[in-house]
């Protein structure tokens, strides 16, 4: 599933407005607790799924707010998520723009999140 990146540069606009704590998934999957949160090959799969719309998320991010100040893989205090696997925070004056996707545990959603930094 590819991300529509006018969509990612309107949210963030949008995010950057309203301000600290403004958020929301740009994708989520949701597991329907049947088993198929238990299939490690299927969960990596969507992992790598996940990754391939973080990183063209980052692209048209990246173009329009300059390169990310700070990326990690593992959560971050700016980032009110838990189960972060990778991350991206781009300053924008004076306020922040995180890029992230979390997994808090098996069978929690998978999420890719973009909002504004604490």
């Amino acid at each position: 599933m590819a991300i529509d990146e006018s969509t990612v540069l309107q949210q963030a606009a949008e995010f950057l407005e309203a301000g600290d704590g403004a958020m929301d998934a740009l994708r989520m999957h949701e597991f329907e607790m049947d088993g198929d949160e238990h299939d490690d090959d299927a969960v990596d799969l969507l992992h790598q799924d996940f990754r391939k719309d973080f990183d063209a998320a980052t692209r048209v991010l990246t173009a329009e707010y300059g390169d990310p100040s700070h990326s990690g893989t593992d959560d971050d205090e700016s980032i009110p998520l838990t189960g972060i696997e990778v991350f991206n925070i781009w300053n924008t004056g004076n306020q922040g723009l995180f890029l992230a996707i979390s997994h808090e545990d098996r069978g929690a959603p998978i999420l890719l999140m973009l909002g504004c930094t604490e």
